[in-house]
């Protein structure tokens, strides 16, 4: 592992605007634990994986996707998202769009986000790192945050490349 990328959901891979009506896919827990070969996708509820299929944004998962292999980065979650759901849970989660086993981690949810991301470079000595959040935290990572406005985007992607690049 080269770089930690520190991950919110919401704003992120999850646009911020309101959830457009879908179809509901009948069993797209096991269709999709069956595609991709994770049985954690399974034991999700029916309901939560077709709002995160329809909702989630498929291209800005690829860019995440794309800054893991290209920089041999992990990913640990900031998101609110990890006070309901446990890390397997969130894992199978981000498998959806084939992020679950770049997933290392979450951050302590008992104090200000910037601060549980200090604390967690701190704690496991990381020194290559992007934050990636909706919340701004440009002053607490001047070098090492993008933020995202409604979703991550290209022009984030190619400023997400160029901090990797600078640090590794």
């Amino acid at each position: 592992m080269n770089a930690v990328i520190f991950l919110d959901i919401d704003g992120v891979l999850a646009p911020k605007e309101r959830i457009q009506t879908y179809t509901m896919i009948e069993q797209l827990n096991k269709k999709l634990a069956y595609k991709k070969e994770d049985a954690r996708i399974e034991a999700l509820p029916n309901n939560l994986v077709n709002q995160i299929y329809h909702h989630f944004d498929a291209e800005s998962c690829r860019m995440i996707l794309k800054l893991c292999e290209s920089f041999d980065a992990k990913i640990v979650l900031t998101s609110t998202w990890r006070l309901f759901f446990s890390l397997e849970q969130l894992k199978a989660i981000l498998n959806i769009f084939d992020l679950g086993d770049m997933v290392i981690g979450c951050t302590d949810p008992d104090v200000p986000r910037y601060r549980m991301i200090q604390n967690y470079i701190e704690a496991h000595q990381i020194n290559n790192y992007i934050v990636i959040d909706d919340l701004n935290m440009s002053r607490q990572f001047p070098s090492h945050f993008i933020a995202a406005q409604k979703r991550f985007d290209h022009g984030q992607y190619e400023k997400a490349v160029c901090l990797l690049q600078y640090q590794i």
